[in-house]
């Protein structure tokens, strides 16, 4: 009965974590999605962002959430654009707990 509680507990803080990271508001509407790398820019670093669902039976995130939240990351840095998108579903016990979610990485440049 212990046991149980406490992964009940742990399953609870773990997805209390995890659900901030989907209501980030920021100014990624700026940096551009290329599926090449653009002549005469330069590559900064590959970034990522992952974003979480909010219970256990909402549906998997779409990807659009997901590259608003790369574009937020890329324009933290001062990219210009990113390119080489991917999109990846979360496995089980990665940043979003046991919930569901989908990461993205792509390479930011700037001009």
């Amino acid at each position: 009965m212990r046991v149980a509680v406490v992964c009940v507990a742990i399953a609870l803080a773990l997805a209390g974590c995890a659900s901030s990271s989907r209501n980030r508001a920021g100014g990624g509407a700026g940096v551009t999605v290329a599926p090449d790398l653009p002549l005469h820019a330069s590559i900064m670093q590959r970034v990522s962002a992952m974003i979480c669902a909010d219970s256990f039976i909402a549906p998997t995130p779409a990807n659009a959430d997901a590259l608003k939240a790369l574009q937020d990351e890329a324009a933290a840095i001062g990219a210009a654009g990113i390119y080489k998108v991917k999109y990846a579903q979360t496995g089980l016990l990665d940043r979003c707990g046991i919930l569901p979610g989908v990461e993205a990485t792509a390479i930011a440049y700037r001009m």
